[in-house]
């Protein structure tokens, strides 16, 4: 474990320990499968490969990682060097709570929300009455970032910079969505992200963004992209959203749409600084393009959010958040749009909210882009 990421974790524990002590919270227990590793990874820096696992950080002492898997003993501590790693067995919930302090004030609990009904249950009465549940109190801690986690950030940006312009660079005509998908991945794999989600929606008067099922470019077709790489968690991502046509020049009533988002984006974005109210940016996006004819649009089920965090620590950008953006945030904003002459289109950036305003990452620029 390299020491800049093990002195951030210490750091982490210290921000974790004080509002635990805060809430009165003398231990916090984090559960993490494999639909859901983001509160896990972010407390331990465990890798979840296993069924499931639990990290439990005391108020004081030592904490303990509880893992599911033999097999992984060894790389969970290579990768954690977290000394106390213990195996869950078939009765893991006996198995846990025997092996957790027996005079505890309040557990904190993380997580138990992804797991199953009966599990849940069964630990919630083995546990007895002294528990409380500390989701929050992590998602608090975890929606401002610190240096060294938006440097991990600001990696992730450039690998999706990186692989929209690798699909730039190879699109072809009857190329598939997988194909186009799948080159896209390579290079952002090649240069350390850890996990990728991706829709591209390929054709004319698209409805929304697609996982790709198929569908092979042919001359004229719009390129939707939402390209999200992940750099250790999916905490540390980046998004880019890009409209691209393929074969011929974008037509001037498309030009003309496209612009409509763009000052969008662009108006939406002048807004953001620390203590400037999060529902702000989705009401002016809203208006501008209301005031062009298009209010229907703006609400479900044509849109949901226009942007959003990732992860742990995630916010929502719609006109109904209670939030106000904080120094280190970080988030994608996009206008994406569907818009009865043109159909979708895409358009998004992401950004860190700073001092004084924003850091914008996506390098790209935000334009309609001709392939090939």
């Amino acid at each position: 474990m390299r020491e800049e990421r093990k002195n951030e974790r210490e750091k982490r524990w210290g921000k974790i320990r004080e509002a635990m002590s805060k809430e009165g919270i003398s231990g916090l227990l984090v559960y993490g499968n494999q639909m859901k590793t983001a509160p896990l990874q972010y407390v331990s820096e465990y890798t979840l490969l296993g069924r499931h696992a639990f990290f439990y950080l005391p108020l004081e002492g030592n904490p303990i990682l509880f893992i599911s898997e033999k097999w992984d003993r060894e790389r969970a501590f290579l990768e954690t060097e977290i000394g106390d790693i213990r195996l869950l067995g078939t009765n893991w919930t006996e198995e846990l709570v025997a092996s957790l302090p027996k005079e505890r004030l309040n557990l904190g609990l993380v997580g138990i929300e992804f797991m199953g009904r009966s599990e849940a249950t069964c630990l919630l009465k083995a546990l007895g009455e002294k528990v409380s549940f500390a989701s929050s109190l992590l998602n608090v801690i975890a929606r401002r970032k610190t240096p060294y986690e938006l440097n991990l950030i600001r990696e992730a940006a450039a690998m999706a910079d990186a692989g929209f312009l690798r699909a730039m660079k190879v699109a072809k005509e009857g190329m598939s969505d997988y194909e186009l998908v799948a080159e896209i991945d390579f290079v952002m794999r090649r240069l350390g992200a850890t996990d990728n989600f991706q829709m591209l929606a390929i054709g004319r008067n698209i409805t929304g963004m697609l996982l790709p099922y198929g569908k092979k470019i042919e001359k004229g077709d719009l390129l939707l992209f939402e390209i999200t790489p992940a750099n250790g968690s999916e905490t540390y991502s980046a998004q880019l959203c890009k409209t691209a046509i393929f074969g011929e020049p974008p037509s001037s009533l498309l030009e003309d749409k496209y612009r409509l988002l763009r000052e969008a984006l662009e108006t939406s974005l002048a807004l953001i600084k620390p203590q400037a109210k999060i529902s702000e940016v989705a009401r002016i996006q809203n208006e501008i393009i209301s005031k062009a004819g298009y209010g229907e649009y703006c609400r479900p089920p044509y849109m949901r959010a226009r942007g959003h965090g990732f992860g742990l620590g995630r916010i929502e950008i719609d006109e109904d958040s209670p939030l106000f953006f904080e120094e280190g945030m970080s988030l994608v904003v996009h206008p994406n749009q569907y818009l009865p002459e043109t159909g979708y289109l895409a358009l998004g950036e992401h950004i860190i909210v700073t001092k004084e305003g924003i850091e914008r990452l996506t390098k790209t620029v935000p334009q309609i882009y001709l392939c090939p």
